[in-house]
């Protein structure tokens, strides 16, 4: 991640534009973190114990140690976190535009305003591509939730929802591909690893909640 961003920040020398990719790296994982314990603190309100909160490639995931009871506190549980990533992201504005008002021009304005920016933004992409309704991801949780409440069934709900997240999921990884062939830039090859994530976990919810089918076969009469 630190490369990564040290190669959009080209305006500045190398040794500054890395220990600002470091320090924009550990930003989003703080954003990461925070995003995660909203879902957790509001599972608590619901009485559900979060067990873990765990980083990994991809972002974070708050493990609860059981589901939650109904589809309203379901839907609260996983709106919390991109609610909570949406607020980060406006609280961030003011001190950028007071730094961007009232800071001496200079490389250290440029800096925060940068770091600033940056924070803004991770915390504006995490709310919005967290809300995409692909299961097992914040908003194909919601959308669970409200297929739970419509049809009073959890598993039937979760497999409809983790078959729109497989059709999400081949969409990443098609349009990774694709913008991969056409800019010859292999960093966007991480959009198809991401799907290629969600399309496994998905999968993996798809196939736990498919209902379950007779094995008796029908014999035709001779």
């Amino acid at each position: 991640m630190t490369v990564a961003l040290a190669r959009g920040l080209g305006m500045l020398p190398p040794p500054q534009a890395y220990a600002l990719g470091a320090v924009c790296a550990l930003a989003l994982f703080a954003s990461v973190v925070a995003h995660e314990l909203a879902h957790a603190l509001v599972a608590r309100r619901f009485g559900v114990r979060t067990g873990a909160i765990t980083l990994f490639l991809f972002g974070g995931v708050a493990t609860l140690e059981r589901e939650p009871a109904s589809p309203k506190a379901d839907a609260l549980i996983a709106a919390a976190g991109p609610l909570f990533s949406a607020a980060l992201a406006l609280a961030g504005l003011l001190p950028v535009m007071l730094v961007d008002r009232l800071a001496a021009p200079g490389a250290l304005r440029e800096a925060v305003g940068l770091l600033g920016t940056y924070v803004v933004l991770a915390n504006g992409v995490l709310a919005l591509f967290n809300a995409i309704p692909a299961y097992p991801m914040d908003g194909g949780r919601v959308l669970r939730a409200l297929l739970w409440r419509r049809s009073s069934d959890r598993d039937a709900a979760t497999n409809a929802a983790s078959r729109v997240g497989i059709v999400f999921a081949l969409l990443f990884v098609a349009a990774g591909v694709l913008v991969v062939a056409a800019t010859h830039d292999i960093v966007y090859g991480w959009y198809a690893i991401l799907g290629a994530f969600l399309l496994r976990q998905g999968w993996s919810q798809e196939r736990a909640t498919r209902p379950a089918h007779s094995d008796t076969e029908a014999v035709a009469p001779a």
